[in-house]
């Protein structure tokens, strides 16, 4: 019988060398620009996204951050930057602020990619990743009117859709350089849900992974970061979660660049036995 090499084939599909797998084995190695706006929404609304374990922040009861990312990511061997389409990918991520157990955190109750690698890394991670389309506005470091330049009066913006239809669009306008209060990613842990459904007859209800965790990114470098005037709109929709979440009021952007490692979770709650707890 051929055996998986564990070292690569971190998930499936599986095949003699491990090489088929949707996503390699860590550390994953990333780096990004983001195109961040904070909004408020319905602090209800959010609350019934949230698992077992968090509450929302009442220092910052509905607010949320909505970030419209480009990613480069690989592995040890960055062999992924040769073929840049198995490096390269966009996201939108949805940010809430939380608390568990006292300690302020980020929790992602949505998000949208257009990669499977990053898919199924994010499942794996805890992200309750779906695919869609994203597009952000690069510079691409020459002065241009199609290259915005990181100064005042820059504009960076952002879109998301899933299948075909649009469920958000946010910008920037640049106004200066922010402060040391810039919501950027990473700036509280973050904490994750873990969920595996069971297929077993009768145990549809016993999942077979439910866990918190917190994601830990290592070795985390981030650019300067600038501020600005800050736009977003959600537009309705019959599927999607984000459609809930239309901001009351929308405050500040950010634009900025990130650099970080992804290799390990660390398990703040299983859920599993939380009804026998109680």
């Amino acid at each position: 019988m051929t055996k998986i090499k564990s070292a690569e084939a971190f998930m499936g599909p599986f095949s003699f060398d491990g090489k088929s797998s949707i996503a390699p084995s860590p550390p994953w190695h990333y780096a990004a620009d983001f195109i961040t706006v904070e909004c408020t929404v319905d602090p209800e609304t959010l609350e019934k996204l949230l698992p077992p374990g968090l509450t929302l922040n009442p220092q910052e009861r509905g607010v949320v951050s909505v970030s419209f990312v480009d990613w480069q990511a690989c592995t040890n061997g960055a062999e992924e930057l040769l073929d840049p389409i198995r490096a390269q990918y966009r996201e939108c991520i949805i940010l809430a602020s939380v608390l568990f157990e006292g300690t302020p955190m980020h929790y992602c109750p949505y998000i949208i990619v257009d990669q499977d690698t990053s898919l199924a890394r994010g499942w794996a991670l805890g992200y309750p990743k779906k695919i869609g389309s994203v597009w952000v506005t690069r510079t691409l470091g020459v002065s241009s009117i199609a290259s915005p330049l990181l100064e005042a009066g820059s504009v960076f913006a952002g879109t998301v859709s899933v299948k075909d239809r649009r469920l958000a669009d946010g910008h920037v306008k640049i106004t200066g350089p922010a402060d040391a209060s810039a919501v950027t990613f990473g700036s509280k842990p973050i904490v994750a849900l873990r969920h595996f459904p069971s297929m077993f007859e009768g145990e549809e209800d016993k999942p077979a992974v439910y866990e918190l965790v917190r994601l830990q990114g290592e070795n985390v470098t981030a650019s300067p970061v600038w501020q600005g005037d800050g736009h977003l709109e959600i537009f309705d929709s019959a599927t999607e979660v984000l459609s809930h979440l239309k901001p009351q009021r929308v405050g500040r952007g950010w634009r900025y660049s990130l650099a970080m490692t992804n290799k390990n979770n660390y398990l703040l709650r299983d859920l599993r036995n939380l009804d026998a707890a109680q």
